[in-house]
């Protein structure tokens, strides 16, 4: 997305439902992906996704224009997927247990076999890693977003993301 969303929220903080239907279409699909690789499952994510929107849209007046809207988003969609684990009282050290499985189908394809043991070894990595991971190479934040977003220095951001790119590569070697 190039355009500028500034006039969409502008328009959306005076009430206009079109430009919040318009921004939910913009922004839907990358923060339910964020938030499915997150909690692992499509029911939880869609709710997640739902959630998020409801704390965008009811505080878009807090917004500051001069920053990222999509990093902002995602900091909601990240706080909201934090808050889950917290109430679900989930360790989000064990959720590399939950994934899905693949469907027989699309086994079939080398592509999709790559792309399976990739999901499958980004599921070994732990829950912090997996996020700085899938915010840097999903979702194409830059470090300082992502230092931003996980309230991390931009030193750890990168020697983390070294170091799971590494794991991630034993894993993928090992499946």
């Amino acid at each position: 997305m190039n355009e500028s969303p500034i006039p969409l929220i502008n328009q959306a903080i005076n009430g206009d439902e079109r430009a919040c239907r318009q921004l939910l279409n913009l922004y839907k699909g990358k923060i339910f992906s964020y938030i499915f690789r997150l909690v692992q499952n499509y029911h939880d994510a869609e709710d997640l996704t739902y959630e998020t929107f409801i704390k965008c849209f009811n505080s878009l007046n807090t917004f500051r224009q001069d920053r990222s809207f999509k990093a902002w988003l995602f900091t909601i969609a990240h706080n909201t997927a934090m808050d889950f684990f917290r109430k679900h009282r989930q360790n989000i050290e064990y959720l590399d247990d939950m994934h899905s499985v693949p469907d027989a189908f699309v086994e079939e394809c080398e592509k999709t076999r790559k792309f399976e043991k990739l999901e499958a070894a980004l599921a070994r990595l732990n829950p912090q890693d997996r996020e700085i991971v899938i915010l840097f190479h999903y979702e194409e934040h830059s470090y300082d977003e992502i230092s931003r977003l996980l309230d991390m220095p931009v030193s750890t951001i990168k020697t983390r993301l070294h170091r799971a790119r590494l794991k991630l590569r034993d894993i993928v070697t090992n499946l």
